[in-house]
């Protein structure tokens, strides 16, 4: 590491820094001159990541993959060093905007600009995945538009912060939620089919403006990824043609890159791929590294992670409904705020993705609070966030080692949740796995049920049988300490009955409860819930939901 300035150092390893280009949840993103003249982009990352040896090895094994990654439309890696003080990677410099920024300057791109984006994506992810990569986090702001073409950027560090409890306080996520697969949402195994389908929602927003899953937060957007059918209406037909096959929620239905590559078709050479005005935003930045390589750095004091990705979400349309027919509304509640998702709200998004997706929400101890202690709308105060070494004593005298695993069957089907779990008046019937075979996983499935307001309930059963030493009550109070240690935000411990155990996350509206080995999240999302209103709507739905899974079927 070289001599520091004012804001951070003026070299880093080999390369002398001249100025900041951004910042993200992982860490800065500078621009570096090598001493034979070449540009680089260097990617530091964060103090706190740099603390954590699991989140250093995977850094390693990350950044030897993405140097055998080679082609054509990928920003190669030509440098890295993860036991530096703080990590950094190294990768080519490739002027131009990145596709965020074409289309904020722009706007949509015309049909045949698309298909040189889409044959430069799928080239790109060939030559990814033959590297033995998934990139994970493939949308329009990892996505350049040099002067030649495409130019994917970020391939496998994704998959350095995945798990890693530092990095989600900093409110960045792994994955953004309009351009993630279904699968990465249910939490599932990510394979390269997801970055098809994230190239394939790339592509409607690059055509159109606009992402193919919308909605008025986190959730309602996850929702979408995951059951709903993508808004392709302002996709050009003979877009479309190639651009739907790759937004199927099976991924065994969605072509390979290689097939993709073949659906595109032959694409017109062209030394301007791209409209007028987004060749003027690359001679534009041009101009300014002109000016940082032969002036003094131009570097920024360190802030805190924003999120990068700034993308419109729709707005549900104006008037206000009637009051919810259950629960009855207290007198003096306050209507809850419905919670807005980029930018303000990006550190929230990360707890909500983990609750809608791995069950690993923030729970606390009350710090042996009573029950009359509360604040002025009549609220427990939030304790601070626990420790990681810290652990939520386990209710009953029987070691967990001993306690037999109460849930033996496969969780419920969404079909056979209808009628069963005990949702407000006025919600249709659960989408989600509908079927008790085939498609229904026997340990885990969501369901979820929606109003004519928008109003969503989202339930997950999460079931852990004995196996390798370990009964499924340790596996799930594992789970459940994992959640308890990756706090980072307000929440309250509340005796609210579900389960041997059970919070209350009231600033996101969830409940998690553990009972034996079954794990049980509720999630309510809703404009016109109090927050007394939404807490008792999940734990009518979390007890039903318990005793669903404890039934004969």
């Amino acid at each position: 590491m070289g001599a520091t300035g004012l804001f951070g150092p003026s070299h880093i390893g080999p390369f002398r820094v001249v100025a900041e280009l951004g910042q993200g949840g992982m860490g800065r993103v500078l621009l570096g001159v090598a001493s034979d003249g070449r540009l680089v982009a260097v990617k530091q990352v964060h103090a706190e990541l740099a603390e954590d040896d699991a989140f250093r090895a995977r850094f390693r094994r990350e950044v030897a993959a993405s140097r055998r990654v080679s082609g054509a439309y990928t920003a190669a890696v030509m440098d890295a060093d993860a036991e530096a003080r703080t990590p950094w990677l190294a990768s080519e410099f490739v002027p131009g905007p990145s596709l965020t920024q074409a289309l904020d300057a722009a706007g949509p791109l015309p049909a045949e600009s698309v298909r040189v984006l889409a044959a430069g994506l799928a080239q790109a992810l060939v030559d990814v995945h033959r590297a033995g990569l998934v990139h994970r986090d493939l949308k329009p702001s990892n996505v350049l538009l040099a002067e030649d073409g495409v130019r994917v950027i970020d391939f496998g560090i994704a998959r350095a912060a995945e798990g890693h409890t530092k990095l989600t306080h900093t409110g960045a996520m792994v994955g953004s939620p309009p351009f993630m697969a279904p699968e990465q949402v249910q939490g599932l195994e990510t394979t390269g089919a997801a970055d098809v389908f994230s190239l394939g929602s790339t592509l409607v927003m690059a055509c159109t403006g606009r992402p193919p899953f919308a909605g008025t937060s986190v959730p309602s957007v996850l929702y979408n990824v995951a059951h709903s059918e993508p808004d392709l209406e302002a996709v050009p037909p003979t877009l479309r043609t190639f651009i739907e096959p790759c937004l199927a929620k099976a991924p065994a239905d969605r072509p390979s890159p290689l097939e993709l590559l073949t659906a595109i078709g032959t694409v017109a050479p062209s030394s301007r791929p791209w409209p007028p005005a987004v060749h003027r935003l690359t001679a534009e930045q041009r101009a300014k590294i002109d000016q940082w390589v032969t002036g003094p750095a131009v570097l920024t004091a360190p802030t805190a992670p924003t999120a990068t990705e700034p993308t419109t979400i729709t707005a549900p349309p104006a008037g206000p409904p009637p009051p919810p027919s259950f629960p009855p509304a207290p007198a003096a509640a306050a209507p809850r705020r419905r919670r807005t998702w980029w930018p303000a709200a990006a550190a929230a998004a990360v707890a909500v993705v983990a609750a809608v997706t791995a069950l690993n929400l923030l729970p606390s101890d009350d710090g042996g609070k009573g029950d009359d202690e509360k604040d002025a709308q009549g609220r427990k105060p939030a304790t601070t966030a626990p420790s990681e070494n810290e652990t939520i004593p386990t209710p009953g005298t029987t070691p967990l080692s001993k306690v037999r695993d109460k849930y033996t069957q496969r969780v419920p089907s969404c079909k056979e949740a209808k009628g069963k779990v005990e949702v407000p008046a006025g919600y249709g019937d659960p989408s989600g796995n509908l079927e008790a075979v085939g498609e229904t996983p026997e340990e885990r499935n969501q369901c979820f049920w929606e109003n004519r307001y928008g109003d969503k309930i989202a339930v997950s059963w999460d079931r852990h049988l004995t196996e390798d030493g370990k009964t499924g009550a340790e596996l799930a109070k594992e789970k459940y300490e994992t959640g308890y240690a990756s706090a980072s935000q307000s929440y309250e411990r509340t005796d609210v009955g579900v389960g041997e155990e059970a919070y209350w996350q009231r600033n996101i509206a969830n409940l998690y409860a553990r009972d034996t080995n079954l794990e049980l999240n509720v999630v309510v999302e809703s404009t016109r819930y109090s927050e007394d209103e939404a807490r008792d709507i999940a734990k009518a739905v979390g007890k039903s939901a318990l005793k669903l899974a404890a039934a004969e079927r």
